[in-house]
């Protein structure tokens, strides 16, 4: 069965869900994928827009409907060096019946454009200059003799020849971009062009990530002990949230007190808009969640490893625990994080891209959950990894797609077809 084919969960009413500092941890109560996800987008509104600096906007989506409060070209200007004139002062003009027109001005580029022309004169103008009211036509040198203050035309001219009109480009109170539209460089240059220096945006959600365990250690620092391994997890969470458009801050370790977890995380609450834990559900934590708000501990089907949500300290931060375990924890950012990172900036949650392919291999199955299986997938067919001993993010980085198996008694036979998810 697809992740998300189901029909949408029904909310829970206010009176049902779990009253302010608590942490309702009866595991036995399962959710589906779709369920727990819609629960966690059911518990998260967009951060307000704000005016954002265009630079710090570049990536984001617009808030509002912009127009131009000015004309570009802000001045018709000549494209060719030659002379400014009415177009009907020189109808019939040619060799045998030439139009003598006083030259009145000389106008270079950067020139402010002076005066209305009069009807029957001409004023000398630069390539890219501004050109007077009054002028609709630029003719050049192949037409006209020069006389100590005047020109002889011999030819016509049609009418805008030779010129750009103001207002030819963008004119004042035209919309040059919607709501929801996403600000490109090349979005954010027409902005600019138009002499906007900000915009309204919603600004990048700002994500924490860190990790819990006495046995982790920072990448970088030394082994002490046979049970210690490096965390993984805080830097490829922290990179994944950061893909995905999140501001990230990156909180190392906590030991696993309860003391230490609730006072780290609540100094934590106040850069965040979405704190990712990757940590066991242990006692120690589940003693710390209640000192910072209201949390719902469940088992979601395909995982092994508990998950919780809640919303915590006084600003009722979206907090999410994900496994512990590199695997499990990317794979729950995937389908539960990162539709929240989206939300909050205003964006609709994305799906994973869903597949689906041939197994080529037989695959156990349990008879009471989903379970997923990292896999390799080839188009149309998909070929589980081995798993020997403790998977992690090793072996992550050697897989391009998820299986996800629906509960059987009996193995699941090899040509079968399965639901898989590709991996971002």
């Amino acid at each position: 069965m697809p992740l998300f084919a189901r029909p949408k969960r029904t909310p829970e009413p206010e009176s049902a869900r779990p009253s302010q500092n608590s942490v309702r941890s009866d595991v036995a109560v399962e959710r589906s994928i779709e369920d727990f996800r819609d629960y966690l987008l059911g518990e998260v509104v967009p951060l307000r827009p704000f005016g954002i600096g265009l630079l710090d906007a570049a990536g984001l989506s617009l808030c509002e409907s912009l127009s131009a409060d000015l004309d570009l070209p802000i001045h018709s200007h000549a494209t060719a060096s030659g002379w400014g004139i009415r177009a009907a002062n020189i109808v019939g003009a040619g060799p045998d019946h030439p139009v003598v027109l006083p030259v009145l001005d000389e106008i270079g580029v950067g020139d402010f454009p002076g005066e209305a022309l009069p009807p029957g004169a001409a004023v000398k103008v630069a390539a890219g200059a501004p050109i007077p009211p009054g002028v609709d036509a630029v003719i050049r040198d192949d037409i006209v003799q020069v006389l100590a203050e005047a020109i002889r035309v011999t030819g016509e001219a049609r009418v805008q020849q030779n010129l750009v009109l103001a207002g030819s480009r963008i004119l004042d109170g035209d919309r040059i971009l919607d709501n929801g539209t996403e600000l490109s460089p090349r979005a954010l240059g027409l902005i600019a062009e138009v002499g906007h220096d900000k915009v309204l945006a919603r600004p990048r959600p700002r994500v924490v990530v860190l990790s819990i365990g006495d046995n982790l250690v920072e990448p970088g620092l030394p082994l002490t002990r046979i049970d210690q391994r490096y965390d993984a997890s805080v830097a490829m969470i922290a990179a994944a949230a950061r893909a995905d458009g999140a501001q990230t801050f990156p909180a190392g370790i906590l030991p696993a007190r309860p003391a230490v977890i609730a006072t780290n995380l609540g100094e934590q609450l106040v850069r965040a808009d979405l704190v990712l834990v990757n940590a066991e559900l242990g006692p120690e934590l589940l003693a710390a969640l209640p000192e910072l708000g209201d949390f719902e501990v469940c088992r979601v089907d395909g995982f092994t490893a508990p998950l919780a949500f809640g919303l915590a300290g006084a600003e009722r931060v979206p907090t999410l625990i994900l496994p512990a375990n590199p695997v499990a924890g990317f794979l729950a950012y995937q389908l539960f994080a990162r539709p929240v990172v989206e939300q909050l900036g205003g964006r609709e949650p994305s799906e994973p891209e869903q597949v689906v392919a041939t197994l080529t291999v037989e695959v156990a199955a349990d008879p009471t959950r989903s379970s997923i299986l990292l896999a390799d997938y080839t188009g149309e067919l998909v070929r589980p990894l081995p798993a020997v001993g403790e998977v992690g993010a090793i072996e992550l980085a050697s897989a391009n797609a998820a299986i996800l198996i629906e509960p059987s008694a009996e193995p699941i036979s090899a040509q079968t077809e399965v639901d898989c998810w590709l991996l971002g």
